[in-house]
């Protein structure tokens, strides 16, 4: 599964970049749907809707 993948990844590099020891490190991936997120104070969009969130935050 490409979510453990990476969680293992991230936490390998975290160990390589910090030195702190793999016991100590934790990496949590959570797959959340993008209505129950905000950034900048808007609710993100989902896939595939990402043409126009530039926009919408006034960046594009």
């Amino acid at each position: 599964m490409a979510g453990t993948r990476l969680a293992l990844e991230l936490s390998a590099a975290a160990v390589r970049i910090t030195g702190v020891e793999e016991s100590h490190v934790m990496v949590v991936i959570q797959d959340i749907p993008a209505r129950s997120a905000v950034e900048g104070g808007q609710v993100p969009p989902e896939p595939g809707e990402e043409k126009e969130w530039p926009a919408r935050r006034g960046q594009g």
